[in-house]
């Protein structure tokens, strides 16, 4: 099998990382302050913080709060910040997990929210957000790099663009950014860049396991909490402990999930995020300039603007399911096909309504592998019959 669907789900896992789940589960369980047995699994949660503070350069590891993925974590911001009566503004390259939470406030009356077009290539040019933003917009909320074309928007400016608006208008307006597909990828300063609200997951470019992840906060205890209940601390207080990280971390911690990470991210760390994302830009680089002249074949990833992390296509008379379809049946190549979770922005790179083909490859992915794929897709635009679609 070549598997090449690590936007998704990155496969096959560094060994640090497996060796670190079964490790844990092997052991008594443990859940933090909760029991005798809490220093083992509170040390690698301690641990995991510290090191995902490392990667976002941050002091602080309490800004680290663990959630279950992106999803919650934005769900987190969205639902927690105090945006009854506000407008927001984010972009058409925009995942569900932005635009779902969104809507669903906009339909029950709470906020306005504008989301901002991007160009053919999936770009969204920083001046057009600066132009959407109005004199009550509380919050932007961007993705940092498309789920489908790999287009990379500039964050910092666009963080400046939201707290310029805050002081001319004399309110907060707070940036939260999407990193599902850039952590671990591009290197991210949050110290430098002005992030208010980062959401994370663990098991895309952090190696980790599916149902991990996290959100980084710039202001500690600034949003309201989206879950309430058992910490293992202060237990005779009927109201949720207000100090972080533990206000936003109710239940149990996917603790198996936590040690993932902090095995992935240490493996990071040691690897270097631009060492991993130089052998990423080298094969879809390879694909880009090996399939571009291939006249049935429509690439939608280009080199500007873009973190090279994926190899987003189509072949004109065919249906991206049909290629997803043959690329795994005859050739067990794995990959991504559809509307990836980013409906808005389909018509604005020419993908409407079908969505495209998304191969992603990992550190793990060869030079051998890559052929094979460059090679599958060659045959298929060659061999298989164009179609009205």
């Amino acid at each position: 099998m070549i598997y090449l669907n690590n936007s998704a789900t990155s496969y096959p896992k560094p060994r640090q990382v497996i060796d670190a789940v079964v490790d844990y589960i092997n052991k008594p369980p443990s859940h933090g302050t909760r029991s005798g047995l809490e220093s083992g699994a509170g040390d690698v949660i301690a641990q995991c913080r510290e090191k995902l503070a490392k990667l976002f350069n941050t002091d602080n590891s309490d800004q680290i709060v663990f959630t279950s993925g992106s999803t919650e974590s934005l769900n987190l911001v969205i639902s927690g910040l105090s945006l009854k009566g506000a407008h927001v503004v984010s972009t058409v390259i925009d995942h569900n997990s932005v635009i779902r939470p969104l809507m669903a406030k906009k339909n029950a009356g709470e906020i306005e929210v504008d989301f901002v077009e991007c160009d053919s290539k999936g770009y969204v040019e920083p001046s057009k957000i600066a132009a959407a933003v109005r004199k009550n917009t509380a919050a932007i909320v961007v993705n940092h790099c498309s789920n489908v074309t790999g287009s990379i928007l500039d964050i910092k400016k666009i963080a400046g663009i939201a707290h310029d608006a805050g002081i001319a208008h004399n309110n907060d307006c707070v940036l939260l950014v999407d990193a599902s597909q850039s952590a671990g990828v591009l290197p991210i300063d949050v110290a430098d860049s002005g992030i208010d609200y980062m959401a994370f997951t663990g098991h895309k470019n952090l190696f980790g396991l599916q149902g991990s992840g996290g959100l980084y906060m710039k202001k500690p205890l600034s949003i309201n909490p989206l879950k309430v209940g058992g910490t293992g601390t202060k237990s005779d207080v009927l109201t949720q402990p207000f100090e972080m990280p533990v206000y936003y971390e109710a239940g149990t911690r996917n603790q198996a999930g936590i040690a993932a990470i902090n095995a992935g991210v240490g493996f990071l760390l040691e690897t270097g995020v631009w060492n991993i994302n130089r052998h990423k830009i080298e094969i879809v680089t390879r694909m880009i300039d090996e399939l571009r002249d291939e006249p049935r074949i429509k690439i939608y990833t280009t080199i500007e603007n873009n973190s090279l992390s994926n190899f987003t296509f189509n072949i004109d008379g065919m249906v991206p399911e049909e290629v997803n379809y043959i690329l795994e049946s005859s050739y067990d190549i794995h990959v991504r096909s559809g509307i990836h979770c980013a409906p808005l922005m389909l018509k604005y790179i020419g993908a409407h309504p079908w969505g495209t083909v998304r191969a992603s490859p990992s550190l793990f992915t060869t030079a051998e592998e890559t052929d094979k794929f460059i090679s599958a897709v060659r045959e298929i635009a060659r061999t298989f019959p164009e179609v009205s679609i």
